[in-house]
């Protein structure tokens, strides 16, 4: 069943991410609060709840699964709907007062297993933790002795889930590029972070082009402890992986 817009949608479009390509998409899976969904050319779009809010690559409705009944959806080019724009906020206070927030909340509001135990380590690991974050450290080595291909693809697609740990933390780290206008090097790193997996690469992409979803953005605009938690709920890791990447690179 093909659902297009306008007029035939179950209910409106609060808010459409300014990265969304027209086109026809296919459904790829459902989850609690989102759809995830892929164009022929494997570029995503995602169908998300107001609780997880507007995003380059989002369509903010009421009720996702209500939204889409059937298995696949065209987006036309004149898409009638609000639109999020996704571009990096200039920052009040700068990128160290970003950073600064980063290191009081993060460890707080970051799940135990996420990256940051790589930035703030506890007293005790699980073994399968502690052998990533060695994984981790390993990369760093490699990428401070200028060999910056065999760092980031040593922990390129490192985790499980839809994004990998180690492709979030690599956002993250372009993201700080782009903060300190570092753009050579983000464009350096982005090429060797591409792997497999269609949505890690996309969100590297939207990294590399300084676009992020909202709740990021208010991170980015005003550092607080609620930024830092709304930003860190992304996903059960994503978001505090990308945000561990994020401080790394400002603090490198």
């Amino acid at each position: 069943m093909t659902l297009s817009f306008p007029g035939t949608c179950f209910g409106p479009v609060r808010s459409a991410g300014d990265r969304i390509r027209p086109g026809r998409y296919t459904l790829h899976a459902r989850f609690d609060r989102s759809l995830l969904l892929f164009d022929a050319a494997r570029h995503p779009l995602f169908i998300v709840t107001r609780a997880i809010g507007p995003g380059p690559l989002n369509l903010v409705v009421d009720r996702p699964n209500h939204f889409l009944p059937g298995d696949s959806l065209t987006v036309p080019r004149g898409l009638r709907a609000p639109r999020y724009n996704s571009a990096i906020p200039r920052a009040r206070a700068g990128h160290a007062a970003i950073a600064t927030a980063l290191a009081r909340h993060l460890p707080a509001a970051a799940p135990p297993d996420s990256l940051v135990s790589l930035l703030f380590p506890p007293p005790r690991l699980p073994a399968r933790q502690r052998h990533r974050d060695d994984l981790f450290r390993r990369a760093f080595r490699l990428i401070g002795k200028n060999r910056l291909a065999a760092g980031v693809t040593l922990v390129r697609g490192c985790g499980e889930g839809l994004t990998p740990a180690g492709d979030d933390f690599l956002a993250g780290w372009i993201l700080a590029c782009r903060l300190r206008c570092r753009y050579g090097l983000a464009k350096q790193i982005l090429p060797h972070a591409l792997g497999g997996n269609a949505v890690a690469n996309a969100f590297l992409r939207l990294a590399a082009e300084g676009r992020v979803h909202a709740a990021l953005r208010r991170l980015l605009r005003t550092p607080s402890p609620s930024a830092v938690r709304a930003a860190c709920a992304h996903g059960h890791t994503s978001g505090a992986d990308l945000l561990a990447g994020l401080l790394r690179g400002l603090r490198a």
